[in-house]
């Protein structure tokens, strides 16, 4: 493990450090690539402020300027990425699980107040739950004071059976055994990919540090700074790019009266950050719209035809729902479907809604717990089905779900051979919102069921973009059959533009009929540093 500590400076004096390399390309990191979006904690979904979901035992939780902060109690974690025995919601490790063998390192920039020195664990687990017989772990020693922690992800025998191997669905970091003030600036679960960067200085003054700094100001390099630290305490030192996250890194040596030489200074250049906009897993045309003709975006009490265990209010465009007996825990409503135009199971296929929930997370079966919704049906043969869980989280959550691909085995309470929804005419659809045996609010925007997207007058538009943009990035498009990746087949080159691209593709003949493609796309930078990211739904040719 290489630790990255800090000292202060400020003047100057001449003989800059030598650097064996002025630029890097940035190191592929797991949430760059997977997500489209760093664990830098500059936004709220990176780590959302949710207690007993992505973190426990932390108090006075806040999320400012690039930093998540909070108070920890002995043993106290953070959970980077979960999942459970349900399907997938938001960013679940079922749907976007670490390849440990792509994976292999890890950087943490954090800082520690209270204690000198202790011992904190990561750890990993390769099944649907945070429990044991799924769990490898491995000690880290934390250290006061802000540091870089960087090393190679490897099992402790003594902590947990599971090898970092394969898919990881689930990563937590408890920072400090004993507790104390922790902040982190990044957590960067990277493949490596450059040498590390040799820094001399050019200094033969006795105790010279070599320093490495982002903004290149040293009256701010104070012990509350994260954006700077110590690469060396001799004349040579080696700094790990991989580690670190894009930008420019400043070097200089100082001496112990406070003098410091000229700057060298190295660019870590961001990678492409791709995304495909469309098609997506939201689908294309709703059967709410084009055959009820009616959206079930509750601006009327009419969008929903039964109600159990619930009451309601229509307002706002929002359906407002709260739970009562005389079981609570099983309340649920149905939408609209006129019986003369019921739903055709083989076109519909994609069940999404948008929803707000009241109160704190729980999977507990007490009141206050039961953050499950499920989706039930009946099929005119008067089979019903009852989903898997979804689990749900407090504020707004977008739901997405395949009914006709997602395997009957994973999408139906308890498994089945079948999920009796491709081919059938679907007569009744209910949206169970939670499962809380205590009073919990909740508001739905909208339900939609919609097909796969398709071809226009034999037209697609593929959307796509990255939030790395580089002037000269261009991109590769591919119809990918298993969404591995990988493509099958190129369909388009061009150069990007910033923000929204679209690739308007005309489908060839010998396309037409051979059913749902996902797309791939793989962005190249103008220094040929290539990601690649693939749709989250299908185009159905």
């Amino acid at each position: 493990m290489s630790v990255l500590a800090a000292a202060p400076a400020s003047a100057q004096q001449e003989k800059r450090p030598a650097l064996t390399r002025r630029f890097a390309p940035e190191a592929a990191d797991f949430a760059s690539t997977a997500l489209a979006d760093s664990w830098d904690f500059g936004q709220e979904r990176d780590l959302p402020n949710i207690a007993g979901l992505n973190h426990k035992g932390f108090t006075n939780v806040s999320m400012a300027g690039g930093r998540w902060k909070g108070q920890a109690a002995p043993q106290a974690n953070i959970r980077l990425l979960q999942s459970w025995t349900s399907l997938p919601n938001g960013r679940d490790g079922e749907a976007t699980p670490i390849d440990a063998d792509t994976y292999t390192h890890i950087s943490i920039r954090m800082r520690l107040t209270g204690h000198t020195a202790a011992w904190g664990e990561l750890s990993w687990y390769d099944c649907g739950r945070l429990t044991q017989v799924c769990r490898g772990a491995q000690p880290v020693r934390v250290f006061e004071g802000w540091h870089t922690y960087d090393f190679k992800i490897e099992r402790d025998p003594n902590r947990g059976p599971i090898d970092w191997a394969g898919e990881i669905r689930g990563l937590v970091f408890t920072p400090s055994a004993p507790g104390g003030f922790i902040e982190l600036d990044w957590v960067r679960v990277y493949q490596p990919t450059n040498d590390p960067v040799v820094v001399t200085s050019r200094d033969t003054s006795p105790a010279t540090k070599i320093i490495w700094d982002r903004d290149r100001v040293p009256g701010n390099n104070t012990p509350a700074n994260p954006n700077w630290g110590v690469v060396s305490e001799e004349a040579t030192g080696t700094f790990n790019v991989d580690a670190m996250f894009p930008g420019a890194y400043h070097f200089y040596s100082l001496r112990p009266d406070g003098t410091r030489s000229l700057v060298n200074t190295l660019k870590v250049n961001k990678r492409p950050r791709p995304r495909v906009l469309q098609p997506d897993a939201a689908g294309g045309a709703d059967y709410a719209t084009v055959v009820r003709q009616d959206p079930w975006d509750f601006s009327q009490a009419s969008d929903q035809s039964f109600l159990r265990n619930m009451t309601f209010t229509i307002a706002n465009g929002e359906l407002v729902g709260t739970n009562t007996g005389p079981t609570p825990s099983d309340s649920g409503f149905r939408v609209t479907i006129p019986q003369d135009k019921l739903i055709n199971g083989s076109r519909f296929t994609n069940f999404s809604a948008r929803v707000f929930y009241e109160g704190d997370f729980s999977l507990s079966g007490n009141p206050g717990g039961g953050m499950n919704a499920r989706i039930v049906w009946r099929t005119v043969n008067g089979v019903w089905r009852v989903s898997e869980d979804i689990v749900v989280f407090p504020g707004w959550n977008t739901i997405t779900v395949d009914l006709d691909d997602t395997p009957p085995s994973t999408l139906i309470e308890g498994g089945a051979t079948s999920s009796m929804w491709d081919g059938q005419q679907i007569e009744v659809l209910r949206f169970d919102a939670h499962e809380d045996k205590g009073t919990r609010q909740f508001r739905v925007d909208w339900i939609k069921l919609t097909e796969n997207d398709k071809p226009v007058n034999g037209k697609v538009n593929i959307g796509y973009r990255d939030l790395a943009f580089e002037e000269g990035t261009k991109a590769r498009i591919y119809l990918d059959r298993d969404g591995d990746g990988i493509g099958e087949h190129q369909i388009g080159y061009k150069v990007m533009v910033p923000k929204h691209n679209v690739y308007r593709w005309t489908v060839p003949a010998q396309f037409r009929g051979t059913g749902e493609w996902f797309v791939t796309i793989r962005v190249t930078d103008p220094r040929f540093v290539t990601t690649v990211a693939t749709s989250t739904g299908t185009i159905e040719l």
